[in-house]
């Protein structure tokens, strides 16, 4: 999450200068609302049937006019999203190849190693067992020193929490069990400790009832639900929505439809890695779905404790043939809920969306250059 560096920077000055003003209230919209809302928005059509990926992207992307040497050669397309009426929302698209099959993308997009790029400043990725176990987050404690900048901010925000307050996204049993945890022991090692149990609770909850186990983070201006972040961004996506409806119904983020068997994740996995100089832990699930001779994926953050609140990635992977050269084309729209968005409009949340662009591309190109390394 490398792009959030810049992206939250620009936008914590824009929130300096509006915190004189009342902060705009956000739209509160009930689950059952926007469930429905959803329902009918992905019922609506099923996934574009043509073989042809240039055909298929017309039908639900912001990209008219692609060029498949150029992606071949390793241009990057990109497309800003429309501003949301969701106020913590941003959205973006992007379009790429590699070389490999759409079955060895959709792979490699689950195993390559973040951590080996180092603009993307990520510095522990582990993927979990189902059901996972406490011990595969012990190597935490070991992750956090104190001598790197935000890794000490994030030592610190912990230390700081009280089952009264907390800059971090937890919820209220949660920073009572923390401060409970370090009252005795407040080292790195020991705070990788507690925050292992935070990780593992979480994981685990959600590895048994999906999103329906995403607690709120209560120490915000209002209680955040971000499943509820999640659908009132999906429910913006009036074009894409509709193209991905199985698999968002069939992993639960949107209502299960009847007839429709559930999809579980093909892979969790947690992180840490810094956003906006900030040491940041994140726990992810991928969904994966075989469309004829396509795939699509949903890859969700479903905890994060801190700068931000959620995202969603979804993608879609087809196998391409041009001038002898093989591979894969790859549409991705990048979702993301964020408290400083809240206080930019405008023109400052254009410029977001541009920075988001930017930052993203610099993920892909790391995964581009995966490719070419063992």
């Amino acid at each position: 999450m490398r792009w959030l560096t810049i992206l939250l920077a620009l936008i914590n000055r824009i929130r300096a200068l509006t915190k004189l003003f009342s902060a705009r209230n956000a739209q509160k919209i009930t689950s059952n609302l926007l469930m429905v809302i959803l329902c009918c928005a992905v019922s609506a059509s099923a996934p574009a049937l043509e073989s042809d990926p240039l055909a298929g992207l017309k039908q639900f992307s912001d990209f008219s006019k692609i060029d498949i040497k150029r992606l071949l050669e390793g241009a990057i397309l990109s497309e800003r999203g429309p501003l949301m009426a969701f106020p913590n929302g941003i959205s973006s698209q992007l379009c790429f190849a590699v070389p490999s099959s759409p079955a060895e993308t959709v792979k490699h997009l689950q195993t390559w190693d973040p951590k080996r790029c180092g603009s993307l400043k990520v510095y522990a990725s582990h993927r979990l067992n189902d059901p996972c176990e406490l011990k595969e987050f012990s190597s935490l404690s070991l992750d956090l020193d104190p001598a790197k900048r935000p890794i000490k901010w994030f030592l610190d925000k912990t230390l700081a929490t009280s089952d009264k307050s907390s800059e971090l996204n937890l919820s209220q049993i949660e920073a009572h069990e923390l401060a409970g945890c370090l009252s005795k022991d407040a080292s790195p090692k020991s705070v990788g400790s507690c925050w292992a149990s935070v990780l593992f609770a979480r994981a685990s909850s959600f590895q048994r009832n999906g999103f329906a186990s995403m607690f709120p983070y209560e120490f915000d201006v209002e209680s955040i639900t971000p499943v509820l972040h999640l659908r009132s961004m999906l429910k913006e996506q009036v074009r894409v929505t509709p193209e991905f409806a199985i698999l968002l119904q069939r992993s639960g983020l949107v209502n299960v439809a009847s007839g429709f068997a559930p999809l579980r994740p093909s892979q969790y996995y947690w992180r840490l890695f810094d956003a906006d100089h900030h040491a940041t832990l994140s726990l992810g699930a991928v969904y994966v779905l075989e469309v004829g001779d396509r795939y699509q994926v949903l890859e969700v953050e479903y905890y994060v404790s801190g700068t931000y609140y959620t995202t969603a990635t979804l993608y879609e992977v087809w196998p391409i043939n041009y001038g002898g050269k093989t591979g894969s084309l790859v549409w991705s729209n990048v979702l993301c809920s964020a408290p400083a968005l809240r206080y930019a409009a405008g023109i400052e949340r254009l410029a977001s969306g541009v920075i988001l662009i930017l930052e993203f591309k610099k993920m892909v190109s790391c995964f581009q250059n995966s490719f070419k390394t063992p």
